[in-house]
């Protein structure tokens, strides 16, 4: 069981990358906007019936919580424009970048160790992530824009700030500070952060006066199976971060493993072409990953 806290970072990748294909199915025929809004109210709905003592939390844990969702409602609204604009399979690849940023936190703010093997294997992730900016062999333009890909970059620096986070809120001590004791559940950190972004894309889609067909959002089955799916993985992301023995390094290149599911999500979903080449750049990555775990 020691290593029990693997298989639930196993789950989470497999499910956020499933959850991406099904974010670009739901634009289709919903904005950016209504499936941010929807996908997060129906997720929040759905961590009801499982919250427990969610009301025993101190004033601080909220403004860390504010905080948290404060990052990734920015975070996300980069992400789905990206994923909006680009093929599926480069967006994933592409946003395998988020890598770099949260070893660094990890290290730097977190003091977790980096070794050899995990030197060779950023280089390798970051070798992936430049020859999928290149041509293609087949000599077919794919570069994303400029503006693409400052929008995956920031995407990704923001959820690897996250990623911190939720593994510094549930360390023992840091639940000592916020809250006074060693109790706190990855239910209470669920059920508030899934709140206040709920508010926070009410709040943009009120000042900013955008359109929301409610009645296309909640019948679309690419919304609520989204929504179930985010519940279910982060919650597997929670009691990850809750076990001792896991670290934020380890953990973020053993999500990587969604990126396969993503580009085979591209061929299959969206049929989207030149899938070898970008297997190619994700295997280049893994092997980047599985060598840091060495």
């Amino acid at each position: 069981m020691q290593y029990i806290w693997v298989l639930f970072i196993l789950i989470y990748g497999i499910v956020k990358g499933l959850r991406e294909g099904l974010k670009k199915k739901a634009m289709e025929k919903n904005s950016i906007i209504e499936v941010l809004f929807f996908y997060t109210l129906f997720g929040f709905f759905m961590t009801i019936p499982f919250s427990r003592d969610i009301f025993q939390v101190s004033a601080l844990f909220h403004l860390v919580l504010i905080v948290k969702a404060g990052i990734i409602f920015v975070a996300w609204l980069c992400a789905l424009n990206s994923i909006k604009l680009l093929p599926l399979s480069i967006y994933s690849v592409l946003d395998m970048g988020r890598v770099i940023f949260a070893v660094l936190l990890g290290v730097l703010l977190l003091g977790e160790k980096l070794g050899i093997f995990q030197i060779i294997g950023i280089a390798l992730v970051i070798l992936g992530i430049t020859l999928v900016n290149l041509k293609t062999k087949r000599g077919v333009e794919e570069k994303p824009s400029k503006k693409v890909i400052l929008l995956v970059l920031f995407s990704g620096i923001l959820n690897s700030i996250s990623s911190t986070m939720d593994k510094w809120l549930m360390a023992t001590d840091t639940n000592r500070w916020l809250l006074g004791s060693a109790e706190i559940s990855s239910a209470q950190i669920q059920f508030w952060y899934m709140l206040y972004l709920t508010i926070l894309y009410g709040l943009y889609i009120f000042f900013k006066n955008e359109k929301v067909n409610v009645r296309k959002c909640v019948t679309s089955p690419w919304i609520w199976i989204m929504s179930l799916i985010f519940v279910l993985g982060d919650r597997c992301l929670f009691l990850a971060n809750a076990d001792p023995n896991s670290t934020v390094v380890v953990m973020t290149l053993i999500k990587q493993s969604s990126v396969l599911v993503t580009i085979f999500m591209g061929k299959l979903v969206f049929k989207e072409k030149h899938i070898a080449y970008r297997i190619f750049c994700a295997i280049t990555i893994i092997a980047g990953i599985m060598i840091s775990l060495i």
